[in-house]
């Protein structure tokens, strides 16, 4: 390229490239020729009162070029310098000179404009001076390496910025015209002075005191550049850091990130205990063992729920089946902790609890059960639980819902439609719930009955004939329970999830609904009666409350349903969060009654509801976690706290006592401990731990709530010391305590 082709200089990066043009080249007297006009014009017009100084500060301008060059970034624009430098020290030499020009005065709104100009972001400010030195689009558009439509958009931008500034400081000027206003040639001798100046100008040489000031004004404008864009930097990441913390307290407090929470919490459980996901081994091996299995089909319920034994169970699916088990997700419910409780309720789930809140949908699939050596083609299988669930998603053994008659009518195991098989895994001793329900039923409450099944599953490309191990088998409360227990199918049974048991909310059905989820058919005068029940816990006084209560409720077998509760401390369900449990409209005497669920957190086990201590010592005057008025206003009723006593006391004398519980779990573990054996070594030792009456060390209340990390809860130690502490509050000698949730 020849020099005539060469474009006029305009940022460093050209005079990097022919170093002709730089201080002391051989051209650099075009440079002075091509941006005195900017340097000598800004003096000029922003000092007119002293002549002098135009040409000092035009010298010391190009003396402080002369010097800082090198150190320039490439993509500095001349032009830009140029006017920043003249302004630098336009400013020092009003300091100097003062006074400062009036308000009034048209040189106070010039100045002001020109340095609020030079406050324009870089983009705006370079390219408004470069139009001024290089008019030409297609030398801007080179110069900023872009498009010449982009340029000019730039360009355009960048003057709409100027003539604000201007309109602002009332000056009567386009932009273009404002800034052509500072271009004023310099005499030429003083262009002379200056190309002869800066040949002469060596790194060591010492400086005019402008040209230094001009030097330290740019390094105060880069560090307030710099100190600025930490600022907004650090501003920008505050305020990233806040909505992100927000966002994040947000989708936590409501529900959203509850899966994330699940995942990350399956995947910690896997790495710190690895021998969890070991496979359970096949069982039945040895003869011992086979005598435990129960090979005949039973005929009856009564057959079916027995604990003398283990059955065996074989679930089959398609490959294609089997995916369609991992639960839909729908939106979780927001702020699942409400007024202190804990909602149990999604609208938008088709069951209640907390898997539901937390947007699992379990889904119904085709499969094959084989029981006991029969088989039961195209039954109706689906994942079941809440925590259980939740619980157990770090490996395969979940919980199954069986609905033998849901996709084939009419087909029943010893003339049962629905089976559950629980996988214990919140309980180590696998015996909280098979106890429990014999208690209530000794209680002479209508309990489930209970009994055990090994369970394989077979699902080409998942698994095959894998021994899942052993499961808990509870009786489902259902229209068959009904024919069991009352002689009929007829025969009401709700579900309650609600905090409110027994509220009146209107006389319409239909707001009930949802709360009361009714599991069999019922009569519009049944339904009825609950409304009736709800108006009379709501508005009657305490005397008429107790008058009609016997009307509504069966006072003994209620009082037998909480005195079981507060015996074993039951506080995952009616005593605590308002679920796990059923209520029936007995139809031979038109009262209500109670069916007790899921005590796998039975037994003082329950974590999340204060101390072990304090579960033992619970309150058998006050045993509701929350403000419980259902059970207040009952627990006020003289003829209730009479059968309430009652069914403590004679507990305590035939039913809940050391010898004849510690009986009964050596026998179970007798019979379920080979079956733990074949399922998990590390499962056997929390069981040998969970049923051993020698304490283990440490803090009864130590590591997670729940879990693989959590401490072993000894059912053994529990119910001398539950014993000891109703006693205490039986006879006077204590008031118990009234417990919470938390520590």
């Amino acid at each position: 390229m020849t020099e005539r082709s060469q474009p006029a200089p305009a940022t460093i990066r050209d005079l990097k490239t022919y170093p002709d043009w730089a201080p002391g080249g051989s051209r650099f007297s075009e440079i002075v020729e091509l941006y005195l006009p900017l340097a000598y014009g800004v003096a000029s017009k922003l000092l007119p009162e002293s002549p002098d100084s135009a040409a000092k500060i035009a010298s010391a301008v190009f003396e402080s070029f002369a010097f800082r060059c090198r150190r320039l970034s490439k993509r500095t624009v001349l032009a830009s310098w140029f006017f920043r430098s003249a302004l630098f020290a336009v400013l020092r030499e009003r300091k100097r000179l003062r006074p400062k020009p009036a308000k009034s005065d048209p040189l106070f709104a010039r100045s002001r404009a020109a340095i609020k100009i030079n406050k324009l972001k870089k983009k705006y400010f370079d390219i408004a001076f470069l139009s001024l030195i290089h008019p030409i689009p297609a030398e801007i558009a080179l110069t900023l390496r872009t498009s010449e439509s982009k340029a000019q958009k730039l360009q355009g931008r960048a003057f709409k910025k100027v003539s604000k500034i201007i309109r602002k400081n009332k000056i009567e000027a386009d932009a273009l015209s404002f800034l052509r206003d500072f271009l004023i040639p310099g005499p030429d001798e003083l262009k002379q002075s200056i190309t002869s100046q800066t040949i002469a100008c060596t790194p060591k040489q010492t400086k005019s005191p402008l040209a230094r000031d001009i030097i330290h004004a740019w390094e105060w404008f880069l560090f307030r550049r710099i100190a600025r864009r930490i600022a907004i930097g650090v501003a920008r990441a505050l305020v990233i850091i806040v909505l992100l913390f927000g966002t994040f307290i947000y989708l936590a407090t409501h529900g959203y990130l509850m899966g994330f929470f699940l995942r990350m919490q399956r995947n910690q459980v896997a790495k710190n205990f690895p021998e969890l996901l070991k496979p359970a081994r096949p069982w039945p091996v040895t003869q011992e063992d086979r005598a435990r299995l129960i090979s005949t089909p039973p005929k009856t319920s009564a057959e079916l729920y027995v604990n003398s034994n283990i059955w065996s169970a074989k679930l089959s699916f398609t490959a294609a089946e089997w995916e369609k088990i991992r639960p839909s997700r729908v939106d979780p419910v927001q702020n699942m902790n409400q007024g202190g409780h804990l909602i149990l309720r999604n609208p938008k789930a088709k069951r209640n609890g907390l898997s539901g809140v937390l947007g699992f949908e379990f889904n119904w699939i085709k499969g094959n059960l084989e029981f006991a050596g029969k088989t039961f083609e195209n039954a109706a299988v689906r994942y079941r639980g809440n925590g259980t669930y939740l619980n157990s998603l770090y490996g395969t053994k979940q919980s199954f819902k069986v609905d033998l008659n849901k996709f084939t009518k009419k087909q029943k195991l010893a003339g049962v439609k629905d089976l559950n098989f629980l996988n214990c895994i919140a309980d180590n001793s696998y015996l909280y719930d098979t106890l429990a329900e014999q208690l209530f039923r000794d209680l002479g409450i209508p309990a489930p009955r209970t009994t055990y099944a090994y369970i394989t599953l077979d699902a080409p490309g998942s698994f095959t004939n894998q021994p899942m191990g052993l499961y808990s088998m509870v009786e489902n409360v259902d229209a068959d329970f009904a024919q069991d227990r009352f002689g009929s199918k007829q025969v009401p049974i709700l579900k309650p999830v609600t905090y409110d048991l027994f509220l009146d909310i209107g006389d319409d059905w239909k707001t009930y609904a949802p709360i009361y989820d009714l599991k069999t058919k019922a009569t519009p005068s049944e339904l009825i009666r609950v409304i009736e029940f709800a108006r009379l816990t709501s508005h009657a006084d305490d005397t008429e409350f107790a008058r009609r209560l016997p009307d509504f409720l069966d006072i003994e077998e209620f009082a037998a349903f909480v005195a079981g509760h507060v015996l074993i401390s039951s506080y995952d369900g009616f005593l605590s969060n308002g679920q796990n449990y059923f209520v029936y409209l007995d139809p031979r005497s038109n009262k209500f009654g109670f069916i007790p669920w899921d005590q796998d957190h039975a037994w003082g086990e329950f974590r999340y509801v204060a101390s072990v201590e304090k579960r033992e010592q619970a309150s058998i005057w006050h045993p509701a976690v929350y403000n419980f008025r259902f059970l207040d206003r009952v627990m006020k009723v003289e003829a209730f706290k009479t059968a309430y006593r009652k069914k403590i006391e004679d507990a305590l004398d035939n039913l809940f006592t050391p010898d004849r519980l510690f009986a009964q779990i050596d026998h179970l573990a007798g019979i379920v401990r080979p079956a733990i054996a074949a399922e998990n070594s590390f499962r056997l030792k929390r069981f040998e731990e969970a049923v051993s009456a020698e304490l283990l060390p440490g803090p009864r209340d130590g590591g997670e709530n729940e879990g693989p990390n959590s401490r072993v809860h000894q059912i053994k130690q529990f119910i001398p010391n539950r014993i000891k502490a109703i006693r205490e509050q039986l006879k006077d000698e204590s008031k118990g305590v009234r417990l919470s949730r938390g520590p």
